[in-house]
C-alpha cells in the first residue's frame, strides 16, 4: 500500500497547484491503487449511463491538484464509500462543491 507522502513524490507538482492530500489520503485508507480508483470510477459511470472516462494518469493528476470536472467528483466519492463502507463526502476528498 503506497503512501500519502510518497503518492504525493510521484505527482511533481509545479505552479500554484497544490496537492490533494485528502485524496490521496483517503486511497492509502481503502488501500486502492490509482488504477483502482480510475476503475471503480469508469464502472460507476457506466452504471450511471455516462460516457465519462477516467484512468490512472487522471487520478494522479487529482492527487497533484487539478480539480475533477464537476459531474465526475460525485463518482470518486461514491467508489471510495464503496470501498471505505462508510460516506465520503465531496469536502472530505479535497474537492469544491462547485467550480467556481
Amino acid at each position: 500500500m503506497e503512501t500519502v507522502e510518497s503518492a504525493l513524490a510521484k505527482v511533481g507538482v509545479m505552479g500554484e497547484r497544490k496537492p490533494n492530500r485528502s485524496l490521496a489520503a483517503l486511497l492509502g485508507e481503502a488501500g486502492m491503487s490509482q488504477s483502482q480508483v480510475a476503475g471503480a470510477v469508469n464502472r460507476l459511470a457506466q452504471e450511471a449511463g455516462s460516457h465519462l472516462r477516467c484512468d490512472k494518469y487522471t487520478v494522479n493528476k487529482w492527487i497533484g491538484g487539478t480539480t475533477p470536472r464537476e459531474a465526475i467528483r460525485p463518482l470518486v466519492v461514491e467508489a471510495l464509500a464503496r470501498r471505505l463502507r462508510r460516506p465520503v463526502t465531496l469536502a472530505e476528498a479535497g474537492f469544491p462543491f462547485a467550480v467556481a
